[in-house]
């Protein structure tokens, strides 16, 4: 069993404002194994997270980070591992940044980059496609350059799916979040 799942980000807005353009709503029950379909988290430095578990959730497509970055900047990643598939993605003040996407079914050296990403990516990109290489480039049993779009996304906000602990050392104390009523912050 792999991960399938996303998470996005978010710097410039409040929890509530950023629950309020999902239409979500937190419980209050934890979900520290982020085994609800929705959760949430603060990120040290003001940011909060949303995690997903479902990695083509509606909040990750195009239309609605640009709804989700007005204002302030949201960055997303998605992780299928069924596929080898991964993306991570920039948007600020409702537009797209960047984006940089790996598809195994396109080839173990597969990364299309669209926009400007940070430049932390060419190092990132280069230590992986190495890494490939070392492994038995195109044929071999591992897909290293899977990891560029999570290590770029865990360097930037400092979060990983699959680590316990953020790059602070700290961990994330997450809650169950709920569809809400769009605007009132009630539950369904």
């Amino acid at each position: 069993m792999g991960y399938s799942i996303a998470w996005i980000a978010v710097r410039g807005a409040t929890k509530d404002q950023i629950l309020d353009r999902l239409s979500l709503a937190d419980t209050g029950d934890t979900d520290d194994a982020n085994e609800s379909p929705v959760s949430g988290a603060a990120l040290p430095g003001g940011a909060y997270l949303v995690f997903f578990n479902d990695m083509a959730h509606p909040a990750t497509q195009a239309a609605n980070m640009a709804l989700l970055s007005d204002g302030c900047e949201a960055l997303g990643c998605q992780v299928e591992e069924h596929v080898m598939a991964s993306a991570a993605f920039m948007y600020k003040d409702g537009a797209k940044v960047w984006d940089v996407v790996h598809l195994a079914e396109e080839g173990l050296y597969h990364l299309a980059v669209d926009g400007t990403p940070p430049p932390l990516l060419d190092t990132i990109h280069a230590e992986m496609k190495a890494t490939q290489d070392e492994e038995g480039g195109a044929d071999a049993d591992v897909d290293c350059l899977f990891e560029v779009p999570l290590m770029l996304a865990n360097a930037l906000c400092g979060y990983r799916h699959d680590e316990v602990a953020l790059l602070s050392g700290e961990t994330l104390a997450f809650t169950e979040l709920v569809p809400s009523v769009p605007g009132t912050g009630r539950r369904h």
